[in-house]
C-alpha cells in the first residue's frame, strides 16, 4: 500500500536508503485475531534536516546524541500520532515510531529503549523481545547517556524498567550469555579478552582472540559479554 508524501523541496530519493524524519497520521484503527493491530497511516511530512526535525521533541543536551545515532544505522524515525496500545516501537529495518504526544524527556526515554531493542537485534537477531539481551543493551544504552550527563543517575531504574523486570533479569541472569546465542562475526569479552565468534565445528565453537589474533575453540555454552558499539 502506497502513502502520499508531503510537499518537500529535496529531490526525490530511495527512502529505504535515506535518513530522514517523517510525520505520520493514523487513524482507522483494526485488530486482527486478537494479536496483530493496524492502522491506515498517512506520511504528511518527510524531513531530511533531522536536528531541525527533532527540536521540538528533545531535551536540548540530547539532540546531537540522537542525530548521530540515528545517522549511524540510517534509522527511518517515524513521528506518529498517538497509539494507544503503545508509546513507540521498533521494526526490523531499523524503523523506529515514537507518539508525537510525548513530552521531551518521555521521547527522550521511549527512543533509548526502541533503540536498545535495535541493538540487540545486530547481536541477537533472535532473542525475545524484552528478554536479558534485550535488558543488556538497554541498560549499557542509558548508562551511556547518564556517563555524558544527558541524563540524571536517578532515571536509570525508571527508565530501564518502565515495561518488563530488569530487576529479575539482572538477577537471574547477571547479564552473561551464551557464546552459541552470539551471532558469527560478532565481538565478545570471554576471560577479559576480546573474541570474535566464528563458526561451530565439532561440538566447539571457533573464535579469534583479538589480542593476539589467536584461534581458539570454545564450547557453546561458554558465558561471555557482547562488546558494544556505543560510539556513533
Amino acid at each position: 500500500m502506497s502513502h502520499p508524501l508531503g510537499n518537500f523541496t529535496k529531490k526525490k530519493v530511495n527512502m529505504a536508503n535515506t535518513r530522514c524524519i517523517q510525520f505520520v497520521e493514523l487513524s482507522n484503527r483494526r485488530q486482527f485475531a486478537k494479536k496483530w493491530i493496524f492502522y491506515d497511516e498517512v506520511i504528511k511530512e518527510t524531513r531530511f534536516d533531522i536536528s531541525e526535525a527533532l527540536a521540538p521533541y528533545l531535551p536540548d543536551n540530547a539532540l546531537d546524541e540522537v542525530v548521530a545515532m540515528l545517522k549511524k544505522y540510517a534509522v527511518l524515525l517515524r513521528i506518529e500520532t498517538p497509539r494507544k496500545e503503545s508509546r513507540g516501537y521498533y521494526r526490523w529495518g531499523h524503523s523506529i515510531g515514537i507518539n508525537n504526544n510525548l513530552d521531551k524527556d518521555n521521547f527522550l526515554h521511549v527512543f533509548l529503549h526502541e533503540y536498545a531493542h535495535l541493538l540487540t537485534y545486530l547481536s541477537f537477531p533472535k532473542a525475545s523481545v524484552h528478554g536479558a539481551e534485550f535488558y543488556y543493551y538497554f541498560q549499557e544504552l542509558v548508562l551511556n547517556f547518564i556517563e555524558k550527563k544527558i541524563l540524571h543517575q536517578d532515571m536509570f531504574l525508571p527508565i530501564v524498567n518502565y515495561s518488563g523486570n530488569y530487576n529479575y533479569y539482572k538477577k537471574h541472569f547477571g547479564f552473561k550469555f551464551c557464546l552459541k546465542i552470539i551471532k558469527v562475526g560478532a565481538k565478545a569479552i570471554y576471560m577479559d579478552d576480546i573474541i570474535v565468534r566464528d563458526k561451530g565445528q565439532k561440538g566447539l565453537i571457533n573464535c579469534i582472540r583479538e589480542s593476539n589474533n589467536a584461534k581458539i575453540q570454545l564450547p557453546p555454552g561458554t558465558e561471555v559479554l557482547p562488546v558494544l558499539d556505543l560510539k556513533w
